[in-house]
């Protein structure tokens, strides 16, 4: 059995706060309804993978793999890490990124591999 604890709630909070953003705002900006970061927070939850999604739709420069599993730095490298809005970075360089640190993410992590795939296989059958 295996030792893996879904600690993505903490890395959450860690955005929300390094944002200088209240829950309320964070779930506008990222498209969620009311209280459902909060209470996932309060409850140490997981994040269901459409939230995370949101999440890193909203805040390009967050590094996947650190919002996933918590390895790495917060932040996806040579981009400022600044408080400054997403739009004033290269969103093409971002997403370049963002897919080399998920597929490097896929090849790492069997469990994530595995959660991945079980989500892909639940989305082509809708």
């Amino acid at each position: 059995m295996s030792d893996f604890v879904d600690e993505t709630y903490k890395r959450v909070e860690e955005v929300i706060n390094y944002k200088r953003l209240n829950i309320r705002s964070f779930e506008e900006i990222i498209d969620v309804s009311n209280n459902s970061i909060g209470t996932a927070i309060r409850r140490k939850s997981s994040f269901k993978s459409n939230v995370l999604n949101k999440i890193l739709h909203s805040f390009p420069e967050i590094n996947p793999t650190w919002l996933l599993t918590g390895k790495g730095e917060m932040f996806l490298n040579n981009i400022d890490k600044t408080n400054e809005p997403a739009s004033k970075y290269n969103l093409l360089d971002i997403k370049s990124k963002v897919k080399d640190n998920l597929i490097h993410l896929l090849l790492e992590d069997k469990e994530v591999k595995e959660a991945i795939a079980t989500q892909v296989l639940e989305a082509l059958k809708k």
